[in-house]
C-alpha cells in the first residue's frame, strides 16, 4: 500500500530536465485544502481585497495557488480540492472598487466594477466599529495579528528611533520636522492628536508617497507600511538607505487590520460554510508565510500582467522581504491563545475605548466588541508554531 501511494504521488509530478521532479500550479493547494464545501458554501465564493494584491494578500492566494485564472481586476480559481471556486476582487477606491466604495460597504453595496456582491470582505477592524450601524459586518478570522502601517524614520537622522507616543510628542515639540500622514481627522490620525500632539505637528495628504520624507532629507516622519516602504526606501525610492517603524500597536492603536468579515446580517446564512472554511483560513496562511515561493511569483504574475492598476508592482523581492519582516515583527502571528486568526477581546476593547469619543451617527448605539469580530468558528489548534 505504501509503494503504490508512493507511486501515484511520482505519477503526478512533471519531471523536468535532469530528472527534478516540480508540481504543476496549484498542486499544494489541491493537496492541501480538501475539506469539502459545495454542499454548504456559495459556488463561486467571492472574496473582496482591501487593496491591490500583495503579500497581506498572500494567505487567500494560497488557497488557490499559481494554477489560477487572471482577469482585470480578479484571480479565480478552484479552492484547493474543495469543490468550489474562490474568486478574489481586487480592492482600491477607484480601482478595484467603483469610487466611493470600500471593501466594507460593498458587502452591502455591491462591487460596481465587478458588478457583484461579495460574500466575504476585508474589512478594518476600526473602520468596523465606526460603520457598525450603518454596515454591520463581522470578523470571523484575523489573517494579520497587527497592522503593517505605521509611521517610518531614517535611522541615521533618528538613531534612537521613535517607540512611542510620547516619543512622537517629544519629536513634535523638537520642531525638527513634521510629521506626514494620510489625515488627521480619522483613524490613528485623529488618536493622535487626541494624545496631545498638536494638529500643526502634521501635514495631511499622505497616498503612499515619499516624497515629502526625500525632499526634507529624511527629517520628516513618514506614514508607510512595513511590508511595502519598510523595503522600497532601503533599496530605491531615491532614498536606498535603512529605514525604521513605528506600528500602530506600539503606539496604542491595536486594529486587526483586514479582517475576514461577513455582513453580520448574513452571518446565520453563512456559518455552515464559515465553520469549514475558517479553518481552511487559518491553514492558508501558516502555509504561504511558511512556503511562500509559489503565491509570491503568482502575486507578481498578476500584478505585471497589468490585471491590478498599471502603476502597481510588487517585485519577487519586496513579497519575500513582506513575509520574513512580517514574521519578525508580528504582523502575522499567533492570537493570545496560541491560534492564528484569533480575536483578543482586550486588545479590541481598548481600539474601541480609543474610538468611543468619536464615534457618531454610523456606529450601533453601544456597540461592543464582540459586534465586530469572533473566535467562533476557528480551529484552536492551528497556528505558528
Amino acid at each position: 500500500m505504501r509503494l503504490r501511494r508512493t507511486l501515484s504521488a511520482l505519477l503526478a509530478l512533471a519531471l523536468l530536465p535532469g530528472g527534478v521532479a516540480t508540481a504543476a500550479p496549484g498542486d499544494a493547494a489541491r493537496a492541501a485544502y480538501r475539506t469539502p464545501l459545495s454542499s454548504v458554501c456559495p459556488n463561486p465564493l467571492i472574496v473582496q481585497l482591501d487593496w491591490l494584491p500583495q503579500a497581506e494578500h498572500g494567505g487567500l492566494f494560497q488557497l488557490i495557488g499559481g494554477g489560477g485564472r487572471a482577469a482585470q481586476g480578479r484571480y479565480e480559481g478552484p479552492l484547493g480540492a474543495t469543490g468550489i471556486t474562490l474568486k478574489l476582487l481586487v480592492g482600491g477606491k477607484g480601482i478595484g472598487l467603483g469610487d466611493g466604495e470600500t471593501s466594507l460597504s460593498s458587502l452591502y453595496m455591491g462591487n460596481s466594477r465587478a458588478g457583484v456582491r461579495p460574500h466575504l470582505a476585508l474589512v478594518d477592524q476600526d473602520s468596523a466599529f465606526v460603520f457598525s450601524r450603518r454596515f454591520p459586518a463581522t470578523g470571523v478570522v484575523a489573517m494579520l495579528d497587527k497592522s503593517p502601517m505605521g509611521l517610518f524614520w531614517d535611522r541615521a537622522t533618528y538613531p534612537r528611533g521613535f517607540h512611542s507616543v510620547a516619543d512622537l510628542r517629544a519629536f513634535a515639540a523638537s520642531g525638527r520636522g513634521k510629521m506626514y500622514i494620510s489625515t488627521t481627522r480619522r483613524t490613528f490620525g485623529r488618536y493622535l492628536v487626541g494624545q496631545g500632539i498638536p494638529r500643526d505637528a502634521f501635514v495631511e495628504g499622505y497616498g503612499g508617497d515619499g516624497e515629502n520624507f526625500v525632499l526634507n532629507r529624511g527629517r520628516w516622519l513618514n506614514q508607510g507600511s512595513l511590508t511595502s516602504e519598510g523595503y522600497q526606501f532601503a533599496h530605491g525610492r531615491r532614498w536606498s538607505k535603512p529605514v525604521d517603524f513605528l506600528l500602530l500597536s506600539d503606539m496604542g492603536y491595536p486594529l486587526y487590520p483586514g479582517m475576514v468579515s461577513v455582513a453580520t446580517g448574513r452571518m446565520a446564512a453563512l456559518a455552515p460554510c464559515l465553520q469549514r472554511l475558517v479553518p481552511l483560513l487559518q491553514r492558508a496562511q501558516v502555509d504561504y508565510v511558511r512556503h511562500p515561493a509559489e503565491v509570491n511569483a503568482t502575486i507578481v504574475r498578476f500584478n505585471d500582467g497589468g490585471f491590478s492598476a498599471p502603476w502597481w508592482h510588487t517585485s519577487r523581492e519586496l513579497l519575500d522581504a513582506a513575509v520574513d519582516v512580517s514574521l519578525r515583527r508580528g504582523i502575522v502571528g499567533n492570537g493570545p491563545n496560541a491560534t492564528l486568526g484569533d480575536f483578543d477581546p482586550r486588545r479590541s476593547a481598548l481600539l474601541l475605548a480609543r474610538l468611543r469619543p468619536v464615534l457618531d451617527i454610523r456606529a450601533k448605539p453601544g456597540v461592543r466588541t464582540g459586534d465586530v469580530a469572533t473566535n467562533r468558528f476557528l480551529d484552536p489548534r492551528i497556528g505558528l508554531r
